[in-house]
């Protein structure tokens, strides 16, 4: 299974608009782990494309991602400030994450 498989109802056409990422499943904390087919489609590190996927988006993702960010805020703090931040090599997962992070933050 694609691990953007599960966002597929919700996401629909807009799936093909996203380079997707990829990272090792095993690099984010557990709690996090459902946020891996959302950390995959909108975890371009690069800032311009990143920004410009989050653009396009329909209003709805847009708001539901901000939504899955608040809701899971704490634990994204705990880890993404955590020990890593000060990695100088950070896992792909890590930037995953934070470029999703960043994205709902440019909506």
């Amino acid at each position: 299974m694609c691990k953007i498989d599960p966002i597929q109802n919700e996401y629909g056409e807009f799936l093909s608009e996203s380079s997707t990422v990829d990272f090792d499943f095993n690099d984010e904390p557990e709690n996090l782990r459902h946020l891996i087919p959302y950390a995959s489609f909108w975890g371009i590190a690069d800032d311009w494309e990143r920004e410009q996927l989050a653009e396009k988006a329909p209003t709805h993702l847009k708001e539901s991602l901000q939504k899955l960010i608040a809701d899971n805020d704490g634990e994204l703090d705990a880890w993404l400030a955590g020990v890593e931040a000060s990695n100088p090599d950070p896992s792909d997962a890590y930037i995953a994450f934070s470029a999703m992070r960043m994205a709902a933050d440019y909506m």
